[in-house]
C-alpha cells in the first residue's frame, strides 16, 4: 500500500506539492488521469504516441492560422510548435499532454497563474469536447510556486513534455517491485527517474520534487545544489560524496536542520539563506565591477550612493530569476528587444547576464559622480523595481570614502575608461580592497611588501654563477633581461643547434625563481596551430552523464596569464615561452592577443568569451624562438616585429661564438669537434649565413669518439646541409665540402 494524497508528507508549497500529487499519485499508481478520471491516459501505448507526435516537424499552417483560433489566450512560438504537432491527436494524448504540462508549469515561481492557466486550458481546448482543468487542480495554478525555474521552463516546453512522457514509458518498463519501491522510496524514485533515456536534469529534479516534496528541494540547477550543499554541509558534518544521491540527501538533512533553526520552511533563493551559499566562494573568485548609469548620468549615480543600490534598465525584459544562464538571458533579450539591432542586443545580454549572475553577494563594486569612484560592497540578489520604466536592482552596502578618478593609478585607471555600462574591475580588485579597507592586504605578503598590481615586476640581475653554468659572458645575459625587463616581450633567433630554446628556458628558470616551476611554461607552434589552440576554444568533452558535448577550455597562454594573474599582487615573475613561433601563422593564432601585446594597460573582449574582458597582465613574460634556416622566418609580419624586441644568437656572434670550446676546456674534454664545428661554419658562405650551425649537437657526450663524432655528421649534420643546398649542390658535393674527412683535411693544412 502506498500513502494516499493526504497522508503524504509536504514541503514549502503543500497546496502546489498537494495538487501535483492528485495528478501524479493515480498516474503512477494505475496510469489514471486526473484530469478526466475514467481516461487512463498515463499508459506507455498514450507516451509513445506523444513522443511520436512531439519528434515529428510541425506541419505548415497558413501564418495567421493560429492566431485566428486563439484569439482569446496567451500566444507564443512554442505553444503555436505544439499545437501544430498534436493537431489530429487522439483525445487520450492531447488529454496527456495538458496533464504533463500542468506538472511542468505547476511550481514555477517565474510564470504568472495566469500564464499557466491559459498554457493549459489552451492545450485541453484542442480536445472534442472541450475540457476545463478541474477546480482543485485550477485553484492550485494560482499559488506561486517555489520552483525558480529559469527561461528554460519557457522555451523548453516540448523537451519538458517529452522527457515526461520518456518517464511514463520507463515507469511502465521498470518491474512492479521497483515501482512499489519508489512509490515508498524517494531515494528509489530518484534513481528510477534518473535511468529515464534522454535525461533533461531541470525537469527531472522538479519531478523528484512534486512526487517527494519533503525529501526534496525545490531546485532545478545543480550547480545551485553543489553550491548549496557545501555552503551548509558544516550542519551535517560536511558533506558525504559527489554523486547526485549523495548531494540530494544532504540538502534534505541540511533543510530540516535549517527549517528547524528558522522554525519554518527554508527559501533558499532569499535573504540570509541566499546570501550564504551565494557567496560561498573562495577569495580567488570574488570579483569586482563598475556600473554606470548610462544616459541618466552621473545624478542617478549620486542617488545609487545615498539609497545603497545599483541598477541597469530593464524596461522591455520578460523576468527572469537570478543566476540564470547566458543563454536564457539571451532568449529574454531577443524576446523583449526584437527592435535593437544584433550588437546591441549582444551587449544588452552581457551586461545583464553580468548584473543577474555573475554579480555575487561581496563583490566590491563601483560607480562614478561628481569625478569620485564611489567603492561598495554587494549585499543581495536581484530584484525588479519600477522607477520610470523597470529596472533591475541590487543593493549596495557603501563605504564613505571616495578616490579622484582623475589620481588614478594603474591599472584602474585604465580599467574604468573600457566602454560598457557594467565593467570588470577585477584586475584592481587589491587596490580597490587596500582603499575601501586601509591595513587590508593579503594572507601570503605582509603590508608594505607586495608591489602594485599594473607593475612590471623588477627582474632579478643575472650572477656570475649563472652565467658560468650557461658558459656565457653576464654582460650578454643581462642585455637580454634588460630588454625582457623594458619589452616584456622577446624573440631569440639564429640558425639550428645555437640553444634558443634551451636559453629560453633556462633564463625564464632563473628569473622566475625556484619556488614554483609552473611560473615557467612552454608551447611549441606548428603549422597547423590555431587561436582555438593558443588562447582558447571549444573541445570535445563528456557530460556528467557520459554523453560527448563541447566546452571552452583554455590554451596554454590564457592559462599562464590567468597564473600570473593571480600573484600579480605579490611581484612574482611568470613566463610562457613560445618554442618555434614562426612555424604558425601568427596572425590566426594570436587573433585580438595582438593588441595586448602593445597595450598592456588595456583589454579586449575575446571572440570566445565576450562577457570577460581579457588583459596581458604585466607580470607575464613572454620569450619566443625563431629557427632562422626555416624561411617561414621572412613572412614574419611588421606587428609582431614591432612588438617584439628580437634577438640574434648566431654562431659568429657573442654569446654563442666559442661556446663550445669553453664548455670543453672547462670540463677538460677534448676540443676537436670545437674546431670541426668552426671548419664547418667557416665553409659556409656568408650569402647563406643563416644556414651556420649552433654547437647544441656536438654537446653531447657521444661527441667525444670518433665513432660517435661520425654518427652525428650523418646523421644529424649531412642531411641538414643536403636540405639547404637542395638544388644547389649534390649529394657528394655536400659530403666533399662538408663531410667530417674534408674538413679534418683542412685544419690540418692550417
Amino acid at each position: 500500500m502506498t500513502q494516499g494524497a493526504h497522508e503524504r508528507p509536504t514541503g514549502p508549497a503543500p497546496e502546489i506539492e498537494t495538487a501535483a500529487w492528485q495528478v501524479l499519485g493515480p498516474a503512477l499508481r494505475i496510469g489514471q488521469s486526473a484530469f478526466e478520471p475514467d481516461l487512463y491516459t498515463f499508459t506507455p501505448e498514450v507516451a509513445e504516441e506523444l513522443i511520436r507526435l512531439l519528434d515529428a516537424e510541425p506541419a505548415e499552417q497558413p501564418q495567421d492560422a493560429g492566431a485566428a483560433k486563439n484569439a482569446d489566450v496567451l500566444r507564443s512560438p512554442v505553444m503555436q510548435t505544439l499545437q501544430e504537432q498534436l493537431e489530429g491527436a487522439q483525445h487520450p494524448v492531447i488529454i496527456l499532454a495538458a496533464e504533463l504540462l500542468y506538472i511542468q508549469q505547476l511550481p514555477l515561481s517565474t510564470v504568472t497563474s495566469r500564464l499557466k492557466r491559459s498554457r493549459v486550458g489552451e492545450v485541453l481546448s484542442w480536445t472534442e469536447p472541450k475540457l476545463a482543468i478541474p477546480a482543485p487542480l485550477l485553484a492550485a495554478l494560482d499559488e506561486k510556486g517555489p520552483l525558480t525555474g529559469g527561461l528554460g521552463f519557457n522555451v523548453q516546453i516540448r523537451e519538458h513534455l517529452r522527457w515526461l512522457a520518456s518517464f511514463i514509458v520507463h515507469w511502465a518498463e521498470v518491474d512492479e517491485a521497483t515501482r512499489d519501491a519508489a512509490l515508498s522510496d524517494p531515494w528509489e524514485f530518484q534513481r528510477v527517474a534518473r535511468s529515464t533515456p534522454g535525461d533533461w536534469r531541470a525537469i527531472r529534479y522538479s519531478l523528484q520534487y512534486l512526487a517527494w516534496p519533503a525529501f526534496f528541494q525545490p531546485i532545478v540547477k545543480h550547480e545551485h545544489k553543489t553550491k548549496i550543499r557545501d555552503a551548509f554541509a558544516d550542519l551535517i558534518g560536511g558533506p558525504s560524496g559527489i554523486d547526485e544521491l549523495d548531494i540530494d540527501q544532504d540538502l534534505h538533512r541540511i533543510g530540516e536542520q535549517l527549517a528547524s533553526q528558522m522554525g519554518g520552511s527554508v527559501d533558499w533563493y532569499r535573504g540570509q539563506v541566499a546570501q550564504r551559499w551565494q557567496r560561498y566562494q573562495n577569495d580567488h573568485s570574488r570579483r569586482a565591477w563598475l556600473v554606470r548609469p548610462g544616459r541618466a548620468g552621473a545624478q542617478t549615480a549620486a542617488q545609487w550612493v545615498s539609497q545603497n543600490r545599483i541598477a541597469v534598465p530593464a524596461t522591455h525584459l520578460p523576468r527572469i530569476p537570478a543566476h540564470a544562464s547566458r543563454m536564457e538571458v539571451s532568449q529574454a533579450v531577443e524576446q523583449g528587444y526584437p527592435h535593437h539591432d544584433y550588437q546591441a542586443r549582444f551587449q544588452l545580454t552581457a551586461e545583464i547576464f553580468t548584473f543577474l549572475s555573475r554579480m555575487n553577494p561581496q563583490d566590491v563594486v563601483a560607480t562614478i559622480a561628481g569625478g569620485k569612484l564611489h567603492m561598495g560592497t554587494l549585499t543581495d540578489d536581484l530584484g525588479y523595481v519600477d522607477d520610470g520604466g523597470q529596472q533591475l536592482e541590487r543593493s549596495v552596502r557603501w563605504v564613505s570614502a571616495t578616490m579622484d578618478v582623475d589620481q588614478l593609478d594603474s591599472p584602474l585607471s585604465e580599467l574604468i575608461a573600457e566602454p560598457g555600462s557594467v565593467v570588470d574591475l577585477t584586475d584592481a580588485l587589491d587596490p580597490l580592497l587596500a582603499f575601501m579597507h586601509p591595513g587590508h592586504h593579503s594572507s601570503e605578503v605582509a603590508p608594505g611588501e607586495a608591489p602594485a598590481a599594473g607593475k612590471i615586476p623588477e627582474l632579478p640581475e643575472i650572477t656570475d654563477e649563472f652565467a658560468d653554468s650557461l658558459r656565457m659572458s653576464r654582460k650578454e645575459l643581462q642585455d637580454y633581461v634588460d630588454t625582457l625587463q623594458s619589452r616584456q616581450q622577446i624573440v631569440l633567433y639564429g640558425p639550428p643547434g645555437t640553444g634558443k630554446t634551451y636559453l629560453a628556458l633556462e633564463l625564464a628558470r632563473f628569473l622566475a625563481g625556484p619556488d614554483d616551476p609552473s611560473r615557467v611554461q612552454l608551447v611549441q607552434f606548428h603549422p597547423s596551430y590555431s587561436y582555438e589552440d593558443f588562447f582558447e576554444g571549444y573541445r570535445p568533452t563528456l557530460t556528467d552523464d557520459g554523453q560527448p558535448a563541447f566546452s571552452l577550455q583554455a590554451g596554454p597562454l590564457r592559462r599562464q596569464a590567468a597564473r600570473a594573474s593571480s600573484e600579480a599582487g605579490r611581484g612574482h615573475p611568470n613566463f610562457l615561452i613560445i618554442d618555434e613561433m614562426n612555424r604558425a601563422d601568427l596572425a590566426r593564432v594570436f587573433g585580438e592577443m595582438y593588441f595586448l601585446l602593445e597595450y598592456r594597460d588595456r583589454t579586449v573582449l575575446p571572440q570566445y568569451s565576450p562577457d570577460n574582458s581579457f588583459r596581458l597582465p604585466r607580470n607575464l613574460f613572454i620569450i619566443g624562438t625563431m629557427n632562422t634556416a626555416d624561411r617561414s622566418i621572412a613572412m614574419v609580419d611588421a606587428a609582431i616585429r614591432r612588438r617584439f624586441s628580437f634577438i640574434e644568437l648566431h654562431p659568429d656572434e657573442a654569446p654563442v661564438a666559442g661556446l663550445l670550446r669553453r664548455k670543453f676546456k672547462a670540463e677538460g674534454k677534448n676540443t676537436e669537434p670545437a674546431d670541426l664545428l668552426d671548419a664547418l661554419n667557416a665553409e659556409i658562405d656568408e650569402a647563406d649565413r643563416d644556414l651556420r650551425i649552433g654547437p647544441s649537437y656536438l654537446m653531447r657526450d657521444e661527441a667525444q669518439t670518433d665513432e660517435g663524432l661520425e654518427k652525428i655528421w650523418q646523421l644529424d649534420l649531412l642531411p641538414l646541409l643536403d636540405e639547404h643546398y637542395y638544388g644547389r649542390l649534390t649529394r657528394s658535393e655536400v659530403r666533399e665540402r662538408f663531410g667530417l674527412e674534408a674538413l679534418r683535411r683542412s685544419l690540418k693544412k692550417k
